[in-house]
């Protein structure tokens, strides 16, 4: 969805109070959690499950499989600005309810979403409690175990809670479980372990020759679309999307940005190392929550992949993601040549990848 020609000026205002104001967030927040105290006692959130991989991996697809199960509950972009009061703005806006009509979102990838599809809004969350730690001048911080403070990791339980408690049915089927897409999860998967003890954590990997391509051909899209339309750019650094264009902050995995700065331009070099470094953060983890996803494993043999998804994320009707085998199509973007590569960049990201697919495999 192309958000400068989707949101009307009423729209745009309203997210302009949200962000701009951020007392605006935590007070409703706030409030939010005192009218429901109640509601809330009975809400129990247990076996999350968190997507997350750099950028162009094959993430947003694994949320819509999962999604569209109807066994989870997730943030969408009907949740949009006022998304640490899910409780509250859906009760306000029921009589303002956009159809949902689905478009092509602003990646230019096929991928068609409505304001009922699932998105990556989680990390407003992160940032609204976690922002000073996480935002650096020029760099996203990494998020280890003991950086998350007890509101941190109270507020973003109850945010999930209150999330499971506003997605409740008319049903009286077993009770849905949070889903979440956010690829800065990458870099914080044990603090997620931490906050969640009981989370699935899936983190999802694509062949490096293809995922760099793709990562460099976004990048240049937003940042034209950022020069041209300046809401864009603020709405993607308001819901804490710094992958691509004029936002663009790297995850500093290992230390070498805070050492060395950005000591030069996103080139097909950078991308392959960041992704290296991305990739051996989340190997290097060693959390037992995590599993890894093959994006190429799943668009190839897609019958026993997505055996193998509904059972990480112990999804209980496997035939709903069995039905998605048909749907399942390989990328189109042209992967790089090796030749055309830097070679350590390459020989590294080369290594990487074997380790994630041993990894795939041992689980």
């Amino acid at each position: 969805m192309s958000y400068s020609k989707s949101y009307s000026l009423v729209d745009r205002a309203l997210h302009h109070v949200a962000f701009t104001l951020p007392f605006v967030q935590r007070s409703l927040g706030d409030l939010e959690n005192d009218l429901y105290r109640r509601e809330m006692a009975g809400v129990v959130s247990r076996e999350e499950v968190f997507i997350t991989g750099v950028p162009r991996a094959g993430t947003t697809l694994v949320l819509e499989l999962l999604y569209g199960t109807g066994e989870f509950a997730s943030f969408t972009y009907r949740d949009m600005p006022f998304i640490l009061a899910p409780l509250l703005w859906r009760r306000l806006s029921m009589s303002s309810r956009k159809e949902a009509i689905r478009a092509e979102r602003a990646h230019g990838d096929g991928m068609k979403v409505s304001f009922d599809s699932p998105e990556a809004f989680e990390e407003v969350a992160w940032l609204a409690f976690l922002g000073d730690y996480v935002l650096r001048e020029r760099t996203v911080a990494p998020v280890p175990p003991d950086a998350v403070t007890p509101e941190a990791a109270a507020g973003l339980q109850m945010l999930v809670r209150k999330l499971l408690l506003a997605s409740r049915g008319p049903d009286t089927g077993p009770p849905r479980r949070y889903l979440s897409k956010n690829n800065a999860n990458i870099s914080r998967l044990r603090a997620l372990e931490r906050i969640f003890p009981t989370a699935r954590v899936l983190v999802v990997f694509r062949d490096p020759l293809a995922q760099v391509a793709s990562l460099m051909t976004q990048h240049r899209r937003f940042l034209a679309e950022h020069a041209e339309d300046r809401f864009s750019q603020r709405y993607m650094r308001w819901i804490g999307h710094f992958e691509f264009g004029a936002n663009f902050r790297p995850i500093d995995f290992e230390g070498r940005y805070a050492r060395d700065g950005l000591t030069r331009e996103p080139d097909v070099g950078f991308w392959l190392d960041y992704w290296a470094s991305a990739y051996r953060h989340a190997l290097e983890a060693g959390s037992p929550q995590v599993s890894f996803v093959d994006f190429d494993r799943l668009v190839a043999a897609p019958a026993a992949s997505l055996e193998r998804l509904a059972s990480l994320a112990a999804v209980r009707n496997r035939e709903h993601l069995a039905a998605a085998v048909a749907t399942l199509r390989a990328p189109t973007v042209q992967p790089m040549r090796p030749d055309a590569l830097p070679a350590e960049s390459w020989k590294a990201a080369q290594e990487v990848h074997q380790r994630l697919r041993a990894a795939e495999s041992s689980t």
